[in-house]
């Protein structure tokens, strides 16, 4: 009896680890999602379909075909027509919107 009244401690913790950890990548989503309406739609359009008056005129391609969420974070921070945009999110802020993106694209 006492081996499992001290080990509720550690089971609760485990529990509430694989909980958090478990909503971390809904939650990476929905904060991408808003990163992308702030950073991103202007050109890319709120389906990436770059369907925008600002795509057209810089021909921000569509996204036809799955991609990774590398690739976004690597496109970003070394294609030059996301200068801008590179220096204005940190890292996770990026890692999250290219999870959101990786949503809209089917990967």
């Amino acid at each position: 009896m006492r081996t499992w009244i001290s080990a509720r401690p550690a089971l609760l913790a485990l529990i509430l680890a694989l909980a958090v950890s478990a909503s971390a990548p809904a939650r990476a989503e929905a904060d991408g999602q808003a990163l992308f309406a702030k950073t991103c739609q202007k050109c890319h359009g709120p389906d990436g379909k770059a369907d925008t008056p600002a795509g057209k005129k810089m021909k921000v391609p569509a996204w036809s075909e799955p991609i990774g969420t590398d690739e976004v974070v690597q496109h970003v921070r070394t294609h030059k027509k996301h200068k801008q945009v590179s220096k204005k999110v940190s890292d996770p802020e990026l890692e999250a919107i290219a999870v959101y993106v990786a949503t809209l694209t089917g990967s």
